[in-house]
């Protein structure tokens, strides 16, 4: 009796390990959902001998909603529906909430609406890969004011979000598992590079469950670029370094939660000034059901 139980107890074990997940999405049709990324953040710039600290605090939040949805894809309409932050430095302090009719008529208001007003519908493959993007009509980030970009791409950055609207071939924010089949322990390597910037992603599964696939990852970001900003020229150089972890919903095998620390040293070279920076970034990425 003993031995049969241990052979039972052997047996149930490897079928835990033995537990298998491959890259495709089942995106429930008429679902919406809230994609919440927060994001706090800390730095210090050296400017003319003396070292500046600051702060940063962010919320937004997205939805995404699944108009149709079948074995082969789905048709996700993108919002954003608010922007809330806090920034501290210099000794002065800035808010902002897009809630506000005041905040979003406001300097702040006006650089961030790109960001504010990107909304687009996309297609996206059974993987989550992009196959086609229609920005809504009074999307202003179809504009091509590469000054006007710069800045808001340098907001954006110090609050943590991506504004740019996707393009054809990209991955979707549900695109996390490659196209084959994992077990637990294994490993994969995602790489993109566009437009000076480099980006190395190891991601090794660390466990599966009945119900969810737990992943831990390293991330590398290299930028290497020069912008307009204010009618000059500016060199910006930085790398990030983050480690975190993703949990992704098995039975549907969308993004439940994305967690990182990133740690940057940056510089930014400009009318014969040169400011290194460093910084360090906590990040929470969740999607749930609206």
């Amino acid at each position: 009796m003993k031995r049969l139980i241990l052979i039972a107890c052997i047996g149930l074990s490897f079928h835990g390990w033995a537990q298998k997940i491959n890259g495709k999405i089942s995106f429930p049709k008429g679902k919406k959902y809230e994609l919440i990324t927060e994001t706090k953040k800390t730095s210090t710039a050296e400017m003319m001998g003396q070292a500046m600290e600051s702060s940063v605090s962010s919320t937004l939040t997205e939805s995404f909603d699944i108009e149709d949805a079948s074995a082969n894809g789905a048709t996700i309409e993108h919002k954003v529906k608010r922007l809330v932050f806090t920034a501290n430095g210099m000794g002065n302090s800035q808010s902002f909430d897009s809630d506000k009719e005041g905040d979003r008529n406001g300097e702040m208001g006006k650089m961030l609406e790109k960001s504010l007003k990107n909304k687009y519908k996309m297609t996206v493959d059974a993987s989550g890969t992009i196959t086609s993007v229609k920005t809504d009509d009074d999307n202003p980030n179809t504009s091509k004011n590469a000054e006007e970009e710069a800045v808001a791409g340098l907001v954006s950055s110090q609050l943590g979000f991506n504004i740019n609207t996707p393009k054809n071939g990209d991955a979707s924010i549900f695109k996390i598992l490659p196209n084959k089949e994992l077990a637990a322990g294994d490993s994969w390597t995602d790489s993109a590079s566009a437009n000076g910037q480099k980006r190395t992603t190891v991601y090794k599964v660390k466990t599966i469950t009945d119900t969810d696939v737990v992943l831990d990852y390293t991330e590398d970001v290299n930028i290497n670029t020069t912008q307009q900003i204010m009618g000059q020229d500016a060199s910006i150089k930085s790398d990030d370094k983050a480690t975190g972890q993703v949990t992704i919903d098995k039975k549907t095998g969308l993004l439940k939660q994305k967690t990182a620390t990133i740690d940057t040293k940056a510089t930014m070279e400009a009318q014969g000034m040169s400011i290194p920076t460093t910084a360090k970034t906590t990040l929470t990425i969740t999607l749930k059901a609206s």
